[in-house]
């Protein structure tokens, strides 16, 4: 696989459950056979949130040197690179669009509060994802594909649950619900699809993680939460009245679309 990396090689990465990808600028960037790796404008723009026709007006080029001048006077090197694909990216190194994130945040000029947020979650999900890494490193020796997808999972169910929980709050808001019935309506999910309320399951989340005794019984936290972001998703959408109608019949549908009984009966044993 190393072998076949040249400078222009494109690679496809996931990032938020979507692809995206990037391009190598030196085969051994990083060390022999670690490849250091970029991205074009287009790709800075979808992910990091900066609009591709700002990027170009910060461009500076001299005719020799292309660089990327920022608001707060910071440059950053970009080089011009014929892909495999025949096409040629302008392309800014991974480690410096991290850079340029963190850079607009401190000093974020005309930057909006949209794309402020959009840059804020990029370079979290990065630094989230980098930081298992390494601990996969540490415990294991080694981080696997299969760790990375099982982070990337766990990531997504926690990001996607946030704008779905808005809407859920909004309807139980919209029902006259006050702060301390949010939480009974929480615990009669978390009840009726784990059969315990919300702090005794995310307790056990945290204590039986890795545990082996409990792993063919164990509902992992990445499923748990997605379970939860799918039955207040069918809250909201079901709901024609009555709460409690319209919770039992979210829980039911999200037990079986889980497969939670499956967990639960082996639980009992």
């Amino acid at each position: 696989m190393v072998n076949t990396v040249k400078k222009g090689s494109l690679i496809t990465l996931a990032y938020e459950g979507r692809e995206f990808e990037v391009v190598v600028i030196d085969p051994n960037g990083l060390g022999d056979g670690q490849p250091s790796v970029g991205f074009g404008y287009r790709m800075g723009e979808r992910y990091a949130g900066v609009p591709e026709s700002t990027v170009r007006g910060w461009v500076r080029d001299s005719g020799e040197d292309k660089s990327l001048s920022l608001p707060s006077g910071k440059t950053l090197r970009v080089r011009d690179i014929k892909a495999s694909d025949g096409n040629t990216y302008s392309v800014i190194e991974a480690s410096d669009w991290f850079a340029l994130a963190i850079d607009l945040l401190i000093n974020p000029g005309r930057t909006g509060k949209g794309i402020r947020a959009k840059l804020g979650d990029f370079l979290q999900w990065f630094a989230v994802k980098g930081f298992y890494a390494e601990a996969y490193v540490a415990f294991k020796g080694v981080y696997t594909t299969k760790d990375s997808r099982a982070t990337t999972q766990w990531l997504e169910a926690r990001q996607l649950g946030v704008p779905i929980r808005k809407l859920y709050t909004d309807l139980l808001q919209s029902e006259g619900c006050g702060t301390f019935d949010y939480g009974n309506w929480t615990n009669r999910i978390y009840q009726g699809l784990f059969k315990m309320p919300a702090k005794e399951m995310k307790q056990k989340w945290e204590l039986m993680t890795g545990n082996a005794k409990v792993a063919r019984n164990y509902i992992p936290e990445a499923l748990g939460l997605d379970a939860v972001r799918y039955c207040e998703d069918m809250v909201v959408r079901m709901f024609v009245g009555d709460l409690t109608e319209t919770h039992d019949l979210a829980i039911d549908l999200t037990r079986r679309r889980y497969g939670l009984d499956e967990f639960l009966e082996g639980s009992e044993e």
